[in-house]
Parts: structure tokens; C-alpha cells; sequence
């Protein structure tokens, strides 16, 4: 057996692409209102810009899983990292919605490949015990990722460039980087699977992990996360500007969501290996996020700070934990097949949410019922808490 730890070069690379695969997604939000007049598109179709990723994220999970698990980890996030650079990259080219679309599609598929088995990377290289820290380390990657690119999308990269083709074609160096250094440094697989397990499974592996009662109560928990977290996150800076903040601004208070969120995942994550118990994280985080959604409809831009502190802290905390559910529940080498199966149900949220906030401010004009159908998932999610497993043991 390896040791408890994940090897520091798998840690480092697995970081920069756990960064850089989630950085072309959350350019989208700040620069909506470019996006949308420049194409003379809807807000509901600006909203497809940003949640067909995860559509195919979706949609791909479950074989992204399957394939991680028979042909390894290397080349199949190796795989993806490299479509996801396409994908991304390619975005910049046109400034045609339909060609933009296809392209958007594209880099999800990458998406899909590479995201569904951080966790697995996570188990594999780390022990059970360490493997929730492990996972919200790379969470804390995805975080800094989204909060980096709200803050400086905006007000550096926009003017800098002078087009959103620009700013997209900026968002992939990241993953392009990761990508470069993936292939050479990281060996195959990345590391001694700790625990037991290794690549090579079969169907009636998948059709045990389909059957689980337990990882489907997961899913549908992570689809209601998912609807909260990517309708916040995707149309707070418009409401912001709506509600009198400045367009720099806007993407500033927003990136806060993604900030304040490194340090809870980090040091909550710690606490919670130690209490053994991992339902506490998302009892507290669930009922916080009612609040929270609520608590938008009545915020000037100065309290704005405050609420997407504490919005922020909730949804990264209840992010982090519920992608260490599944790989917690199997065995390592169904690790990824649990993940993605997780993945596949939890980003329908991700899909459905912003679209559906868009089609309600066309149809309406009015942020309201966006920020009322949050308060209602996030209240079916604290719910759903009470029949999740408690996955987690203590350590010393």
C-alpha cells in the first residue's frame, strides 16, 4: 500500500487541471450582456452558452466513469483535458451563436471526460481516510478557478482584448497548460491504486452501481445543489447591474461565491474526517442556502457582499462533500463509475436551473421567481439530507 497521501506531482498537475477545465464555463456569466448583444440572441439562449456543458456533462458522466475505470485515469482525463482545450479555444473564432453552440458542446464533451473522475483520482491515490481532504483540495482548484475569472473576466481580460472571443480564447490557457504537462509527468496509472482496485471492470459492475439505492439518493441531492449553485452563480452579476451595482463590480461580488469558498471546503473538510460525520456539512449548508436565496430578493448592492459570503460558504462546503459520497460508498475500482453515475443526474440541475432562470426573466423581466425557485430547491434539498448515508469515519 501506498501512503495515506496523494504523490505531490499528481497533486499539483490534478490542481492546475481542476483549475483550468471549469475556467472557459464561468467566463460565460460576467460577460452576458456582451455575448447576448453581440449575437442579438435572448437571455435564454446566453444561458445555453453556459449550462450546455453540463448538459454533456450529463449526458457523458456515466461513460466517462466507465472508461476511466477499464482503460485508466491517464488517458482518459488525458483525453479529455485535450478536447476541452479544443472545444474551449475554438470558441474564439466566430462570432456566430450556432458555430459557438457546436464548439460549446465540444469542450463539454472534455468536460465530461475529465471531471467525473477527479474524485476517482482522489480514492485512487489516497486512502479512504484522506480521500475527502484529497477531493476538496481539487474542489478548492475549481473554486480559485471560478473565482479568478469572475473578478478579472470583466474589468482585465474585456478590455484587454476588446471582444468576448478574446476573453474566451484567454480562459483556455490553463487547461491548455495542465493539459501539456499531463501527458509527460504523470505516469500510468498516476499512481498505486491505495486501498486495493486498479482498472478493468466489467458490465455487471456498472449494473451494481446503477442499482444502488443509496448513490441515487446522492444524484438527485447533487441535481438540487447543481439547480441552486449554477442559477446563483450564472445570473447574479446581471442582477447585480440590475440592482445598481457596477458592471465590474458585479463580477467581483459574484467571484466572492468561489473565494470564500476555498477556505471552508479546506478547513471544514478537515473537521468533518475528524468528527467522522459528513451529514452535519450538509444540514448546515442546506438550511443556510434557504436562507441565503432568499435573503437576494431584499439585498442592496453594499449587503451583497454579505449574502454572497455566506451563499458562497454554504454551496462549497455541500459541493466538496457530496463529490465524496460516491467514491466513499464503492470500491476504488467502481469509483469511477459512482462518480460519474453522481455527475450525470447532479448537473441535470446544473442544465435545467439557468435555463429556466432565463426563460423566466424573458417571460417576465423580473429576477423574483429566479430567486424563489432557489429558496424552493434548496428547501427539498435539506429534506432529502435526512435520507442521504452518512459515509465518513473518524481519524486520528
Amino acid at each position: 500500500m501506498t501512503k495515506d497521501w496523494i504523490p505531490p506531482r499528481v497533486l499539483a498537475i490534478g490542481l492546475l487541471l481542476a483549475f483550468g477545465i471549469f475556467m472557459p464555463l464561468f467566463v460565460v456569466p460576467p460577460l452576458e450582456d456582451v455575448v447576448r448583444q453581440q449575437m442579438t440572441i435572448s437571455h435564454a439562449q446566453a444561458a445555453l452558452l453556459y449550462s450546455l456543458p453540463v448538459a454533456m456533462l450529463a449526458l457523458l458522466a456515466i461513460p466517462a466513469g466507465f472508461l476511466a475505470d477499464t482503460i485508466g485515469l491517464k488517458k482518459s482525463v488525458g483525453l479529455g483535458a485535450l478536447i476541452v482545450t479544443v472545444g474551449s479555444a475554438l470558441r474564439a473564432i466566430t462570432s456566430e451563436y450556432s458555430v459557438v453552440l457546436i464548439f460549446t458542446l465540444l469542450y463539454g464533451v472534455g468536460l465530461a471526460l475529465c471531471f467525473p473522475n477527479i474524485p476517482k483520482l482522489a480514492r485512487n491515490c489516497s486512502s479512504r481516510q484522506r480521500a475527502h481532504f484529497t477531493v476538496s483540495l481539487f474542489i478548492a482548484g475549481v473554486l480559485a478557478s471560478g473565482g479568478l475569472i469572475l473578478t478579472i473576466a470583466r474589468p482585465v481580460m474585456y478590455p484587454l482584448t476588446g471582444t468576448f472571443q478574446g476573453v474566451f480564447l484567454l480562459s483556455t490557457v490553463p487547461i491548455f497548460v495542465a493539459m501539456v504537462l499531463w501527458w509527460p509527468l504523470i505516469s500510468d496509472p498516476p499512481c498505486e491504486v491505495v486501498d486495493g482496485g486498479g482498472a478493468g471492470v466489467d458490465m455487471r459492475a456498472l449494473k451494481t452501481v446503477l442499482t444502488r439505492k443509496d448513490l441515487w439518493l446522492v444524484s438527485v441531492f447533487f441535481s438540487l445543489h447543481n439547480f441552486v449553485l449554477y442559477t446563483f452563480v450564472g445570473w447574479l452579476p446581471q442582477y447585480l447591474t440590475n440592482i445598481g451595482a457596477g458592471s465590474n463590480s458585479s463580477g467581483l461580488i459574484t467571484s466572492l461565491t468561489f473565494w470564500i469558498g476555498i477556505p471552508s471546503v479546506i478547513l471544514l473538510s478537515w473537521l468533518s474526517a475528524k468528527l467522522g460525520r459528513r451529514k452535519p456539512l450538509l444540514w448546515g449548508s442546506s438550511i443556510l442556502l434557504i436562507v441565503a436565496m432568499y435573503a437576494a430578493l431584499l439585498i442592496n448592492p453594499t449587503l451583497s457582499w454579505v449574502l454572497v459570503l455566506f451563499a458562497g460558504a454554504a454551496n462549497a462546503i455541500r459541493f466538496s462533500t457530496i463529490l465524496s459520497l460516491p467514491v466513499e460508498m464503492v470500491d476504488p475500482r467502481q469509483a469511477g463509475m459512482a462518480s460519474g453515475m453522481v455527475m450525470s443526474v447532479g448537473y441535470i440541475g446544473a442544465l435545467v436551473g439557468p435555463l429556466i432562470g432565463g426563460i423566466i426573466l424573458d417571460s417576465t423581466g423580473s429576477y423574483e421567481w429566479i430567486f424563489l425557485s432557489l429558496v424552493i430547491v434548496s428547501a427539498l434539498a435539506t429534506v432529502l439530507v435526512f435520507l442521504l448515508p452518512e459515509t465518513a469515519k473518524a481519524t486520528d
